[in-house]
């Protein structure tokens, strides 16, 4: 019973720092604000709106509403603000917990 006890703390030990060296990737919440160009029939996120080449048919929403309407991202700058690359995975478990921020704020707008 003891050797048990061992084994299995040494097995959540090794888990546990595993989990700093295996790279994940956080996408965005589904509600996110994101706003949608009609004409050209892309999105794009607000971190990204200055840079982006749009037209006058503009229209606020919701991340997972874009991609319903199967419109595409503005640039790469709107692709690679929607997640969050190479996150360690104890961090990307506590982050998706609320615990520790993400790029978008609780209340799934953007920082």
């Amino acid at each position: 019973m003891k050797n048990l006890l061992i084994v299995g703390v040494m097995l959540c030990g090794a888990l546990f720092i595993s989990g700093f060296f295996i790279p994940v990737k956080i996408s965005a919440p589904p509600d996110v604000r994101t706003i949608v160009d009609h004409t050209n029939l892309t999105y794009v996120t607000p971190p990204c709106f200055n840079e982006a080449e749009l037209s006058n048919y503009l229209q606020e929403t919701k991340y997972e509403q874009a991609k319903k309407l199967g419109y595409e991202p503005e640039s790469a700058c709107t692709t690679n603000s929607l997640t969050e690359k190479d996150v360690p995975a104890n961090i990307a478990l506590l982050k998706k917990a609320g615990l520790i921020e993400t790029k978008w704020e609780k209340d799934n707008k953007w920082k």
